[in-house]
């Protein structure tokens, strides 16, 4: 697996050491093994895990610069982004964030054996940690990898991302509608459409994009919404 991930990240101009790289294999193996047991992901042979997991991952790393500062992942699921993007992001402080406690109960290992000091895990639904002043407005980024609609996501989002901070959505190469329909969540949730950046998955079809909001105000109070209303009723 190491040489794979090697040559990958070479493809798009990331080099590897080999502390990283080992780390990435521990994490490989846990993923394999544990996914036995817990569904954590449908994708298993080892080339699309180094391309279609890891590297969609860290592919961040050449539009964004997130290195000394500190970083959310919501909706970790089995940590994609936040532990690859913490493997190769050593001075950024990460928190991975889930509502399924046995996935968070998985990261914690992975941390401990990866030996990742800066990451932490909480067990949580975006919902309520949103208004949590531990992590409420804390975060430089925020970045989220999972499956739902731009206007749930922003409320899901926004909430953690400082004045001035960015939210990163890792998006499929078709967004564009669905920026376009999160004009009101941009507006009620103070925060901007920047940019994006459009890129395929090496050695694959698979057309990815980062879409990128700023951070315009400070949040109202009222957002998030309590757990289930973003998602039953986007803004």
């Amino acid at each position: 697996m190491k040489e794979l991930l090697y040559s990958a990240a070479q493809e798009i101009g990331i080099k590897l050491n080999d502390i990283q790289l080992e780390q990435f294999q521990i994490y490989y193996k846990m993923l394999i093994d544990t996914n036995k047991v817990m569904n954590l992901t449908s994708i298993i042979a080892k080339e699309d895990v180094v391309y279609k997991h890891f590297i969609d991952s860290i592919v961040l790393k050449n539009y964004v610069d997130i290195s000394n500062s500190k970083v959310i992942d919501i909706g970790t699921g089995a940590g994609f982004p936040g532990i690859p993007l913490a493997i190769i992001y050593s001075s950024t402080n990460f928190t991975l964030m889930d509502s399924l406690n046995k996935r968070i109960q998985f990261l914690n290992k992975v941390v401990k054996e990866c030996n990742l000091d800066n990451v932490e895990t909480v067990h949580s639904r975006a919902e309520d940690l949103g208004h949590n002043e531990a992590y409420r407005e804390q975060y430089n980024y925020c970045v989220s990898r999972a499956v739902a609609n731009m206007s749930v996501l922003l409320e899901y989002c926004i909430p953690f991302v400082k004045k001035g901070g960015k939210f990163i959505s890792y998006k499929s190469g078709k967004a564009d509608n669905e920026i376009a329909q999160s004009a009101n969540a941009q507006k009620k949730l103070s925060c901007a459409y920047s940019t994006e950046y459009s890129f395929y998955i090496p050695n694959t079809d698979i057309a990815r994009k980062f879409v990128i909001f700023n951070k315009t105000g400070y949040l109202s109070s009222i957002y998030p919404r309590q757990a289930g209303k973003p998602k039953k009723n986007p803004l």
